[in-house]
Order: structure tokens, then sequence, then C-alpha cells
């Protein structure tokens, strides 16, 4: 063996830094690797709706900006009451079948229901000449009223058949009470709102539609109210 032959012997601490050195950088190209694999985030896809007015015509326009005629009505809502599978959640329901319903995920109600309705039906009946004012509790002070109104929804959804073609279903009852008289009930009445479409995928059509309902009610209940004497 030639005695200028020298065999290099790795030095141990070099070996682990080495190794060491290595697997960091496995790591971290593992972590860039899996960072680019981390889906894009989307946009949420739940949208939120109200009830509200009818596209006005010139007759509402002109009714709205009447002032309440001689002898109007003072009434107080005492407030609408929903079943409970419209209580349940936000969620905008649709019926499959009479004993079938669905929760839209996606489409929801932006207030609860029963605000929502109480709302619609109080701005229909301050846009009558037969109401003066339309309180909601709590009634405080000397509060006038004439008149006690409580509202009980029984469907307020859209409908789905086998053919995928969609209804709307809006049905309702209201009582009359007079405060003057005990809390006397003087008026019951159940209000089904008339007949209509929707293409079975539009909810903001849907909603359109059950605030056209819910206007028809409240316009129901300004007509039908009995005159005091």
């Amino acid at each position: 063996m030639n005695s200028n032959t020298r065999r290099e012997i790795p030095v141990v601490g070099e070996t682990k830094h080495a190794f060491g050195r290595f697997a960091a950088a496995a790591f971290l190209l593992a972590a860039l690797a899996g960072c680019s694999i981390i889906p894009e985030p989307t946009a949420d896809p739940t949208r939120y709706y109200l009830l509200g007015e009818p596209a006005p015509t010139q007759a509402t326009t002109m009714a709205a900006t009447n002032s309440p005629a001689e002898g109007a009505l003072h009434v107080g809502l005492r407030g609408v009451d929903l079943p409970a599978y419209l209580r349940s959640g936000r969620s905008i329901v649709v019926r499959k079948t009479s004993n079938e319903v669905r929760y839209e995920e996606y489409a929801r109600w932006a207030e609860p229901l029963d605000a929502a309705v109480l709302r619609a039906v109080r701005e229909k009946l301050l846009a009558s000449d037969r109401i003066a004012t339309a309180d909601t509790p709590p009634f405080v002070g000397e509060t006038k009223r004439d008149l006690d109104i409580s509202i009980r929804v029984l469907r307020c959804e859209g409908t789905l058949g086998e053919n995928g073609k969609g209804g709307v279903q809006f049905v309702a009852t209201y009582d009359v009470f007079n405060p003057s008289k005990g809390g006397a009930l003087v008026l019951r009445r159940t209000f089904v709102a008339p007949p209509a479409e929707w293409n079975g995928s539009n909810f903001g059509e849907l909603v359109q539609r059950l605030s056209d309902a819910v206007s028809a009610l409240g316009a129901d209940i300004a007509e039908n109210l009995p005159t005091l004497r």
C-alpha cells in the first residue's frame, strides 16, 4: 500500500449535520407541496331573503298617500303564530308531498318569519284608509286600540310537483277582538292566498310570490274588520 494514500474517514458529527439538513429540506419541500393542493376558498352560496310589498301600482301608491278616513280604526297587532316546522330555522321551506318538506340550506329568511309577516301585514294595514294606526306589543301608556288582531300562519312555503312544476302555498287564520268588551272575539276568518306559480329553482321568485300572498292577507284583514258603532 502506498504510504502516501490516505483514506478519508467521515466524522460522525458532520454526518449527523448533513442528514439533519437533508431532512429539513425534505420537510420544507413537503410543506410547500402540501400548500399547493389546498383548494381555493369558494364564495358562500347562501342567499338571504326578505318579505316585501308587491311592486307598487298607481292605485296602491295613491292609497298609501291618502289620509285615514273619518272613523278609521286604531288596531293592535298582537303577533303572528307559526307552526313548529316553520319556526325550526331560517331556511325557506319547500313542500314535496303533503307529508314531506325540504329545508333549503342555501335559501334563508333574513329575519324570523313571524316578524316578517307581522311587518308586512302592518305595512299593508297602514296603506288602507280604514286604518288610522297599527301598533304592536308592548302596548304602553294610553295606546288607543279599537280592535286587536291575532294571526296564525298555517302554510307559508313553495311546493314542487313530480313534474318539477312549482307552486306557492300561503294559508292563515286571523282573530279580531274588541278590547273595550273584555277582549271579546268579534271575527274569525281563514285566508287562502290565490294560486301562484314559481319555476321551482328561483327562490327570489318564490319569495316575491309569498310577499304577494302576505300583502293580500293584510288587504283581507283591512277589508273585513268590523265597523264599530
